[in-house]
């Protein structure tokens, strides 16, 4: 027998349980989610798949999630669509992804419309008919985005490498707006694996769980795998990083410590840090440069250009000189993706 009061719609379901994670009140919204979701409700059945996925406010249950996305999309939820198309897009699986990115886009989801727009390199303000959706669909080149300009080695020992055009303008201009939609103060990681606010960084940064990416933002993925040889199983999630004139990232190490119990068990369950790219997402500013002190060495790429450098020796180890820093911008504002990449996880 259903707990919803007599005359309460769906919808209302929906908008309380809204309410109640904005204030902080998750276990009370994840139960009218699932009450909801039991009923078929597509919108509650989207939402607590994409909660239950990240972790937000529930204990993370991947396959539950992604059981209720997968299902919610074949009900037709248009936001359940566009998550659908991440799932695909995991897997590699991109006919699939493009198929129901275009399903969400002829459902009216407005972000599943944009991402096939710009995909399909659809210039300016165009809005195509909704019989157009699947010609969009069919303009998208995937393989395009598996083909990486040459690297080039900036450094051999340690290893640090460029790729000089490795993102378009209009794909570093989309990632400047998705972060901006999110910016947040920037954290660092401290020894019991919390992020905290810390006097060595003042910048400012959007981190994007798996959810909160767009099929744009898997596709650089693609890129960044072929062009290295890696598994999406690697990639942390992404960060658009912000610095505004001073602003800092004071000299730190990307890798993981061994030392510290926390974080050796976590290297033990997901591998350490082993690789970080940063791609520079636009110019016009002065100063902020990647710098490292141990080497003597600055880099300032130019807009769409990538940095990759290894955070640890041959056998696996921290190196120790790859100690690195965001310079502050003394002019204007400088923005990056940042991206992590672990090696396997094991003894």
């Amino acid at each position: 027998m259903s707990t919803q009061p007599s005359g309460q719609t769906e919808e209302s379901v929906y908008a309380r349980a809204v309410a109640a994670q904005a204030a902080g009140r998750y276990d009370e919204a994840v139960q009218l989610l699932w009450q909801a979701s039991r009923r078929g409700d597509v919108n509650c059945m989207s939402l607590l798949g994409a909660q239950l996925i990240s972790g937000r406010g529930v204990r993370p249950d991947l396959q539950a999630g992604a059981r209720l996305i997968m299902e919610a999309a074949e009900r037709g939820g248009p936001y359940a669509c566009a998550l659908a198309s991440i799932l695909m897009a995991v897997r590699r699986d991109w006919p699939r992804a493009l198929d129901y990115l275009q399903r969400g886009a002829e459902l009216g989801h407005e972000p599943a419309r944009a991402q096939l727009r710009f995909l399909a390199r659809l210039k300016g303000d165009a809005r195509p008919q909704p019989s157009a959706w699947s010609q969009l669909r069919r303009r998208i080149d995937v393989t395009a985005w598996s083909a990486s300009p040459p690297r080039r080695a900036l450094s051999v020992d340690p290893s640090i490498e460029v790729v000089e055009g490795f993102l378009t303008p209009d794909v570093c201009d989309w990632l400047v707006q998705r972060g901006r939609e999110r910016l947040a103060p920037a954290k660092v990681l401290d020894a019991n694996m919390r992020l905290v606010r810390s006097q060595i960084r003042s910048n400012s940064a959007a981190a994007f769980a798996l959810i909160h990416m767009d099929l744009v933002m898997m596709l650089i993925w693609e890129r960044v795998a072929s062009a290295w040889g890696l598994s999406f199983t690697a990639l942390e999630g992404p960060q658009v990083l912000h610095y505004a004139v001073g602003q800092q990232f004071a000299p730190h190490e990307d890798f993981l410590y061994p030392e510290i119990p926390d974080q050796a068990a976590d290297i033990a369950a997901r591998g350490q840090r082993a690789q970080t790219l940063l791609v520079y997402l636009n110019e016009g500013f002065e100063g902020g440069e990647t710098d490292f002190p141990t080497l003597g060495l600055k880099f300032k790429g130019r807009k769409g250009d990538a940095l990759m450098f290894a955070n640890v020796l041959v056998d696996g180890s921290p190196d120790r000189r790859m100690r690195h820093a965001g310079l502050p911008p003394t002019a204007g504002e400088k923005w990056l993706l940042s991206q992590w990449i672990r090696n396997p996880p094991g003894p």
